[in-house]
């Protein structure tokens, strides 16, 4: 509930009472877990980063071409919208003043394997700078999550990232 919370708010628009609320717990009992609310966002982001982790292996072992694999990350990306939520991990980015050292670090963790993921993508397709590919391919997946909520309209998302997939 708190991801989706933050996806929905962001990770300061909720406070513990409206967890608390929305699960139908005491706020002393997530107070027990997560003693301060930086516990909890740095629970979330590397939650969200093994689940990630776990999704490109898996993309790598079951799809057969690159250009497949990137589709299922776009397709990943567009889900967001269709919820109405964001991307965790670039929803507490663009609140980075307020987070800790340890979950920035997490964060920029999160952000370095996954453009590491595509970077390899982009090699097999041949790009000759696959790492900058990479860091535009993220780039335009977040800002894209951005105009597509602004909009009202989960195919900017798809629209933004067609290049990337098809060439």
């Amino acid at each position: 509930m708190a991801e989706h919370l933050t996806q929905l708010k962001g990770f300061n628009g909720f406070s513990y009472l409206d967890l608390a609320d929305a699960i139908g717990i005491k706020n002393s009992s997530i107070h027990y877990h997560f003693k301060a609310k930086a516990d909890l966002a740095l629970a979330l982001v590397e939650r969200v980063h093994e689940v990630q982790s776990t999704a490109l292996d898996a993309f790598d072992n079951t799809l057969d071409t690159p250009q497949q694999r990137l589709q299922a990350v776009a397709d990943s990306f567009q889900a967001y919208i269709q919820d109405e939520k964001f991307c965790l991990c670039g929803m507490m980015a663009a609140e980075l003043q307020s987070v800790s050292p340890a979950v920035r670090s997490h964060l920029t963790l999160y952000f370095k394997d996954l453009q590491a993921w595509l970077t390899k993508q982009f090699v097999a397709m041949g790009e000759t700078d696959a790492q900058n590919r990479a860091l535009r391919f993220v780039s335009t997946a977040e800002g894209s999550l951005l105009l597509a909520r602004l909009e009202g309209d989960p195919q900017i998302v798809g629209q933004a990232l067609k290049s990337f997939i098809h060439g």
